[in-house]
């Protein structure tokens, strides 16, 4: 294998709408179509299949500070597209195994440097070059035929590679350290007459990206001069232009206009007898465009057409005069990257075709013009054209998942602004009401979009969690009702055991739920009580709790050091909702933050107590003994694929020995909130305290949440004060109804 392409389509727009998230403010577009060369050419089994470096392939997005923003772990996870600020970026790609020495197991990375710009469409191919040495080894025909067996054994300081004369078809792969740029080489061989042999020597500037075919000769010669010599040919290839791995998406299909792409999703709305209007699709690949077919029942009777359906690269030249006027192409195809664009600009002809009213009882209609795009690969995607012709001045459209709360939804419609400028009264609003019930419709004042004039908006509130609502848009002058919708919101989901009520200790640790019950929150004890059961960090205080609950226990978290005399750790007292994996000797555990949670709370409340001590213990630069330790608290909501293996499957794997902990400015963290006690607090009693969870992104769905408790905010590094305590009660999750 030589080279593994990631090709990118950079399609640069301007009068996009805004995003919350600080990095992506909303004036350019980054399209994202993934391919890595063509074929895999297996030589052997265990090379990694097409599938393996497709899942395995990641790819990262960092702005102009260096700032991860983006990171997808396999192609399938790679959205068309994101929406990014204008600026310089970076953007890398790598897949396979990264292995000192091993058969069969590539390496491929790259990164390159891209900038967004208003007003244009960039094409970027990002070349992911194979990082190893490769070493094959074959013999002559007078060589295979004078050894009854050979093994050549190629090594490097880190490793080391046997090839023997009966598997010609091994292939080594070599991960060269930084400066060395030489492969030892020893040949040990056993002739028909049982005679051994052996020679060895050194390759010298050995490169990355290049391939070494190792060919051994025989040569007879005098008995005086040995008897026999073994010679080496040294073929060098570099791998820079063959053994792709073909990674390709599926085809794209959007529409652009007034400078925007458009989901096909959004209807083009026309009143009756409208003269129309051109609008553009886009049909964008990875692989040569094999076939585009437009497919509608009305092209008879609106068009002209003999066929309900066409393919826009094959059709006759009867078919493109007839329709000429109505529909033009244009076909780009780059060979390199085998990206294919095809731009259709649908006519204003066209749409007045469909628009043209026949008879006074003619109210219009709904039309979907079915584009399917199918590639080289045999990849394809369908897409609608949907054409709306109606008087009517509003119609509602399907909510977005992510524009659903537990008490609010944004709802969209779209406007015919011809009507509506024609429409003497032009109040806008939303009516909705809880589906199957006989109340009468409320309505939500809509407001018209500054960036889209053909769309209005509005924010319903004060709505009940986990109910389903139906929706329809509304125009004081409009005669006729806009279609109905439904929309279900979000669920106000709550912390397992928030109040620290449940207890169990079968063996050493005492673990924060009862017995029967399934794990929700986890802590430190499985490492503090390696030695005793004594050493619980975390426990329960029956004599302190929060102000007028009904409970008898809080959380008691409290920092010491765990262990005899040298022999032992200093240990956070900490609490986290998911589980901890395991312990790694005296360096560190493994644990597994998160548990599901399909709702995007607005604040943690809950009570708290802190009592610090000076820090004792420390192992970072910036923390030193005798500064005061602080008690914190955090809290994220995310969208983390699963992390880890077999039962250890977790939103997020923190490994302390490998100094892997949590980001919480990382890519999947959608909301964040944190609470930091730097101080005793008041009183002997525990206070009430707040964290405000802040939304970086409001486009996406909570899938996860992580809470994290500790009395030594950094006990991750085995840093804080024996003695720091904290106490937290009554926690509670709040969903805003405004």
């Amino acid at each position: 294998m030589k080279k593994l392409f990631l090709y990118i389509l950079l399609c640069v727009l301007c009068c996009l709408t805004s995003c919350s998230e600080e990095e992506l403010n909303g004036n350019g577009i980054l399209a994202l179509s993934v391919k890595m060369g063509a074929s895999v050419p297996s030589t052997t089994r265990t090379l990694p299949t097409l599938d393996e470096l497709n899942n395995g392939c990641v790819v990262k997005l960092r702005n102009s500070d260096s700032k991860l923003i983006r990171e997808y772990e396999g192609i399938s996870t790679v959205p068309s597209s994101l929406e990014l600020v204008t600026g310089m970026y970076t953007i890398s790609g790598s897949a396979g195994i990264k292995v000192d020495a091993a058969y069969d197991a590539p390496y491929y990375s790259g990164s390159m440097d891209f900038e967004i710009k208003r007003n244009q469409t960039t094409p970027i191919t990002l070349p992911l070059y194979v990082q190893n040495t490769v070493v094959t080894t074959a013999y002559t025909e007078v060589a295979a035929a004078k050894f009854k067996s050979s093994k050549v054994t190629v090594s490097m300081s880190r490793g080391a590679l046997e090839f023997d004369k009966e598997h010609p078809e091994l292939t080594g792969y070599f991960m060269l350290p930084t400066g060395e740029t030489e492969l030892d080489w020893k040949v040990e061989a056993v002739t028909v007459d049982d005679i051994s042999y052996t020679k060895e020597g050194t390759l010298k500037d050995i490169k990355i990206s290049t391939k070494y075919t190792l060919t051994f000769d025989y040569e007879e010669l005098d008995p005086q001069d040995g008897g026999m010599a073994i010679t080496l040919n040294v073929a060098e290839e570099p791998m820079l232009k063959a053994w792709n791995i073909g990674i390709s998406r599926q085809p794209r299909i959007e529409r652009y206009e007034n400078g925007v792409f458009h989901s096909l999703n959004d209807p083009v709305n026309f009143a009756l007898d409208d003269s129309g209007k051109d609008v553009d699709v886009f049909v964008l690949t990875t692989s040569e465009l094999k076939s585009l077919t437009l497919t509608c029942p009305e092209f008879i009777s609106k068009v002209g057409l003999k066929s309900s359906s066409i393919d826009v690269l094959t059709m006759a030249d009867n078919v493109k005069e007839t329709i000429k006027d109505k529909v033009t192409f244009a076909n780009y195809y780059d060979e390199e990257t085998t990206n294919s664009i095809v731009k259709m600009t649908f006519k204003a002809a066209f749409f007045a075709a469909f628009a043209k009213k026949e008879g006074e009882e003619d109210k219009g209609g709904d039309y979907l013009v079915v584009i399917k795009a199918t590639d080289a690969n045999g990849k394809y995607r369908t897409a609608n054209l949907r054409i709306l012709v109606s008087n009517a001045i509003v119609t509602t459209e399907l909510v977005n998942d992510y524009a659903v709360w537990a008490h609010r939804v944004t709802v969209e419609a779209n406007v015919n602004k011809t009507a509506y400028d024609a429409a003497e009264s032009k109040d806008l609003a939303f009516e909705y009401r809880v589906l199957g019930s006989e109340n009468e419709w409320d309505k939500a004042v809509a407001t018209i979009e500054e960036n889209n004039q053909s769309k209005m908006s509005a924010l319903i509130i004060g709505l009940t969690p986990g109910t389903t609502y139906e929706y329809r848009a509304w125009c004081s002058g409009q005669s006729s009702e806009s279609p109905t919708y439904t929309f279900t919101t979000e669920r106000t989901i709550q912390l397992k055991n928030s109040s620290f009520e449940d207890w169990s200790q079968p063996d050493k640790p005492l673990l924060l739920y009862k017995s029967g019950d399934d794990m929700y929150w986890d802590s430190g004890n499985w490492g503090s009580t390696t030695l005793s059961a004594n050493d619980n960090v975390t426990t329960y205080d029956e004599s302190l709790r929060a102000p007028g609950t009904t409970g008898t226990r809080s959380i008691k978290m409290k920092s010491a050091f765990v262990g005899l005399g040298s022999i032992g750790k200093f240990a956070a007292g900490n609490a986290f909702v998911g589980k901890y994996i395991k312990t790694i000797g005296t360096s560190g555990a493994q644990i597994g933050f998160g548990r599901p949670h399909a709702a995007r709370p607005d604040k943690l409340v809950g009570y708290a107590k802190y009592n610090p001590v000076a820090i004792n213990y420390s192992d970072l630069d910036y923390v030193k003994k005798g500064d005061m330790d602080n008690g914190y608290v955090y809290v994220a909501i995310g969208d983390w694929p699963e992390d880890g293996t077999g039962d250890n499957n977790v939103p997020f794997l923190v490994d302390t020995s490998a100094k892997k902990f949590f980001d919480k400015t990382g890519p999947n963290v959608i909301a964040y909130g944190e609470i930091i006690f730097p101080e005793a607090t008041e009183g002997d009693g525990m206070i009430p305290f707040e964290i405000e969870l802040k939304y970086k992104d409001t486009n996406r769905k909570a899938k996860y949440i992580i809470l994290v408790a500790t009395s030594s905010r950094y006990g991750d590094y085995f840093t804080g004060g024996t003695g720091s305590t904290l106490w937290l009660d009554d926690l509670e999750l709040i969903y805003n109804n405004d």
